[in-house]
């Protein structure tokens, strides 16, 4: 099915090893010194001799501690969440479980404690390493998110650190492992890794000074080309993870939805088949392929193809800033000086503060001794001086303060901790310090200067936080290929729910459906605009309340809901269980799937509108009992009227008779005025009537369509399931 290009053989490996090593050495050296200065060891041993021999004790100020401290310190207190968005309209749908599965594998291997870990391997040393890795231990979860050392990493030096597949050649990962862990997890050379040992071990101890500053922490490491391979000083090796890209043939199916699958060797012929069939089209052409390789020297221990579906580098960089030769620094290289200036004047000011110049002509005292002694006693708090008679008078001794010398050190120094704010970004208004500030709006513009300042490292983070959820999502979408029940921790209000992924259930007409089917789809990884402060959290709070006194009644224990879980209330899980149901909420909703919570919507919208037609119906027939008792009031009124004019009938003519004609009148023209009034109020009802019926009509529609519409969604819900097994593949 593919073809492979010709193996890489050993040497070629170990020859990228000793060109990586190289061509590294100068800028993790610089890297070094920064982790010294970060560190406080500021004072080179050189410049501490000088000191200490011009008579000033060595003072580090720490100006470069401080600054990464808040710019990491803004991270933490700004927590950026990684979000998966579906390319398709199905694939949104499961998008919200994929980007909790993100976080749920982040929280097994205490990812946001990674992460602060190699954010500040960026801000420091330049570079720092997480990776995202298969797990084989069945205790743990099997997509393994981990930390790798910048001093056990080395890439491509003709590439960029951010090491895409597309432009690195290799990257590898040398760690020292103990001899007898190494034979452990390569049992069947158990043999060979004993022998390199001892032949290795030793080699290197005599090679003189080294010159790779970045690996120090490991004692008697690399000098010059050469590299160790073995430590006889508690039985280790350092083996290469080498990870490298060749170039071969393959065959891939592409959907509709955007999916990408490829046809391996080890592909059923069946599987191939329902593949082929389902595709919008295969092609076959030639791509990159992730490969690696593990050996120590020369015994190749392992060598294979990538565990992934991708064909990433399984390594996310953080990267801080890089130079002109694409070589990764951090922030205390623009400070080094500046900072190294504060400890020298600062040093240099409190000696002169403290010491003083003595000017004595030959005869004020005998010996070279007793100058000596004279000296040390002017420079002492309490010294005490004795020169011969009529050495005073005539000016023969002179002492002079230094403090006014003191004080251009200080003036000087002045401007170098002003220098260190306005590169770094960490002014005093963003760290809180008192400033010559005092206007609102100008602290907050400061502080918006410093945001600004440090805005390439975070938009830098963001980079390195959009590679690492996207390659957790095409692992959880190799590995997860089962049913799996996750516990998640809402970002937002910190509520813990559970969500079945992969779930396989059964319809009425006996048709499977896979719920929560994360193992297809394709996905983009954003990182979210808005990040999660307690600022931004009660900013949140308030326009919920705002809400609240808005919206319409049916929707408030909602949003009080949602308000309370935002909150930071103690025991507020008990209390928002023990008021949800007085508010009318099911206080198990947290637990629902998505497609649970639809359903649920579903049915709600069902007994509304069953509430509604009973409603409807219910004013129907009390409009019709109302009509129907008008229309007795229409008939009595037209019988008293008929009766008095019956009675009127046959009557002799005269006064009373004239008064009785008058009565009849009046009753007459009440009687006309009640009945028409009468007549107008039954006209009311029933266009009232009409217009229930057209409601209620309505109301029937709506239903039947609301219906016809559920039942396309579950027909087209089976089609899914049934195409799930012949369509599934990985989102790349």
């Amino acid at each position: 099915m593919a073809e492979k290009s010709d193996k890489i053989d050993n040497k070629t490996m170990q020859q990228w090893v000793r060109e990586a090593r190289l061509v590294s050495a100068d800028w993790r050296e610089e890297s070094w010194r920064d982790c010294e200065m970060t560190d406080g060891a500021q004072w080179s041993d050189e410049d501490t001799v000088k000191a200490q021999n011009a008579g000033i004790d060595p003072i580090t100020i720490n100006r470069t501690f401080p600054t990464i401290n808040l710019i990491l310190g803004t991270h933490l207190t700004n927590k950026l969440s990684i979000i998966a968005k579906g390319r398709t309209h199905k694939d949104q749908e499961i998008s919200q479980v994929m980007s909790e599965g993100i976080q749920y594998v982040l929280d097994q291997y205490n990812g946001e404690f990674l992460i602060a870990r190699a954010f500040m391997g960026a801000l420091v040393p330049g570079v720092d390493f997480l990776a995202v890795l298969p797990n084989a231990d069945p205790r743990y979860e099997k997509i393994k998110v981990a930390y790798r050392n910048w001093k056990e990493m080395y890439w491509d030096p003709y590439a960029s650190p951010w090491i895409e597949s597309s432009g690195c050649r290799y990257v590898f990962h040398q760690p020292w492992i103990d001899v007898e862990d190494l034979k452990a997890i390569y049992p069947e050379f158990k043999k060979d890794i004993e022998e390199f040992y001892k032949e290795s071990v030793g080699q290197v101890y005599e090679t003189g000074p080294n010159t790779d500053e970045a690996d120090y922490v490991e004692e008697y490491l690399t000098s010059g080309t050469g590299m160790r391979w073995a430590d006889g000083h508690r039985k280790r090796v350092r083996p290469v993870e080498m990870w490298y890209t060749q170039y071969e043939e393959g065959l891939f199916a592409v959907f509709s939805d955007g999916r990408v699958y490829e046809i391996r060797p080890d592909t059923s012929v069946q599987e191939q088949y329902e593949i082929v069939k389902s595709a919008q089209e295969v092609v076959k052409t030639i791509v990159r392929k992730m490969k690696v390789a593990v050996f120590v020297g020369d015994v190749e221990l392992d060598r294979r193809d990538t565990p992934f579906q991708h064909d990433m580098f399984p390594f996310v960089p953080f990267v801080g800033y890089t130079d002109r030769f694409n070589f990764p620094y951090g922030v205390p290289r623009q400070i080094r000086g500046q900072n190294i200036e504060v400890n020298k004047r600062r040093s240099m000011a409190l000696a002169l503060i403290s010491s003083r110049r003595v000017t004595v002509e030959e005869d004020v005292v005998d010996s070279q001794e007793q100058l000596q002694a004279l000296h040390d006693e002017a420079n002492k708090l309490d010294g005490f001086m004795v020169v011969k008679s009529g050495g005073m008078a005539g000016q023969k001794i002179k002492i002079e303060e230094q403090t006014a010398l003191a004080q251009a050190q200080i003036s000087l120094m002045s401007q170098s901790e002003n220098e260190i704010q306005q590169i770094s970004g960490a002014n005093a208004e963003s760290m809180g310090y008192e400033s010559n500030a005092v206007s609102g709006r100008a602290i907050g513009l400061r502080q918006t200067q410093g945001a600004t300042i440090t805005a390439p490292l975070f938009a830098n983070l963001r980079r390195s936080l959009k590679c690492l959820g996207t390659q957790i999502v095409s692992s959880i979408q190799s590995l997860w290929d089962r049913e799996k029940v996750l516990r998640v921790t809402d970002r937002l209000t910190g509520a813990e729910r559970f969500v079945v992924l992969n779930e396989i259930t059964r319809k009425p007409d006996g048709s499977v459906l896979k719920v929560n089917n994360v193992t297809q789809g394709r996905f983009d990884v954003i990182i979210s605009e808005a990040p999660l402060t307690d600022t931004v959290r009660e900013q949140n709070l308030n326009l919920i309340l705002e809400w609240v006194k808005r919206v319409p009644p049916e929707t408030v224990p909602h949003l009080l809901s949602l308000a309370f879980e935002m909150s930071n209330l103690p025991n507020k899980d008990q209390l928002l269980a023990k008021l949800k149901p007085m508010m009318g909420l099911d206080p198990n909703e947290e637990d629902m799937s998505p497609e649970e919570l639809k359903q649920k919507a579903v049915q709600a919208l069902q007994q509304q509108q069953q509430a509604a037609e009973a409603s409807a119906q219910f004013n129907q027939q009390m409009a019709q009992l109302t009509m129907q008792e008008k229309q007795l009031q229409l008939e009595k009124l037209k019988a008293e009227i008929q009766k008095i004019l019956s009675d009127v009938a046959g009557k002799p003519l005269g006064d009373e008779l004239e008064h009785k004609k008058l009565g009849l009148q009046i009753a007459k023209e009440g009687h006309k005025a009640k009945v028409a009034m009468i007549e107008t109020e039954i006209a009311k009802m029933k266009a009232k009537a009409a217009e229930n019926k057209i409601n209620l009509e309505a109301i029937k529609t709506g239903a039947e369509l609301a219906k016809i519409a559920r039942g396309a969604n579950e027909e087209g819900a089976r089609t899914t399931g049934d195409n799930a097994g012949a369509g599934s593949g990985p989102g790349q």
